[in-house]
């Protein structure tokens, strides 16, 4: 999906400019301003289903949403006009690079990454999101005490991401209250799932 997404926006300067874009819109810079510890993240929001509840329940709270499919984030927005959230916003983007693209001023203060692509296959591994590049550009793109919280219903995944955490010198697995149980469509298929959430050291 990373991939194809790349190779449909193939000018980078266009999608650094579409990240740019996003958040000097004048309504997500003034709220920005005014909740700068107060910034949380999903990725990979599928149709929204989670975020806007979040959202609904933590109005003081600015929620962005990213997610690679369009059909996703215009059903993301949909809702969002729906539940009148104007402290929610949605983009289509890649995780990487709406994180190094977006003014440095800002920062992340809980990050939320439900059920995102396994890649099963060992040689696809290295495409899994969860790295330990990746866990060290969140360090650097977060709020002191950030936290993340992170679901999957793959078990060698969940195991991966598991040691990744324990290796880094930049979070700690921690036992966090979860944010919000909130039934979706795609949750409810799952048979069974495993969740873990880390504090920034």
């Amino acid at each position: 999906m990373v991939d194809i997404f790349l190779k449909e926006n193939s000018d980078k300067k266009i999608r650094e400019d579409r990240v740019l874009n996003f958040f000097n819109h004048k309504n997500i810079s003034s709220l920005t301003k005014t909740n700068s510890n107060n910034i949380d993240f999903e990725i990979g929001c599928g149709h929204g289903h989670w975020l806007n509840a979040y959202a609904q329940l933590n109005p003081n709270r600015v929620c962005l949403g990213i997610d690679l499919n369009t059909k996703r984030i215009e059903k993301s927005n949909h809702k969002k006009i729906l539940n009148n959230l104007p402290n929610l916003f949605f983009l289509k983007a890649d995780a990487n690079e709406f994180i190094n693209f977006k003014p440095t001023d800002i920062k992340f203060s809980k990050i939320f990454i439900f059920f995102p692509d396994p890649w099963p296959k060992n040689r696809h591994h290295k495409r899994r999101l969860i790295q330990h590049s990746f866990l060290k550009l969140l360090q650097s793109h977060t709020c002191k005490e950030s936290q993340i919280y992170f679901r999957t219903d793959h078990v060698d995944y969940f195991n991966w991401t598991k040691s990744i955490f324990e290796d880094s010198e930049d979070w700690i697995l921690s036992n966090l209250q979860w944010p919000l149980e909130h039934q979706s469509y795609f949750q409810d298929l799952l048979p069974t799932f495993s969740s873990l959430s880390a504090i920034k050291s």
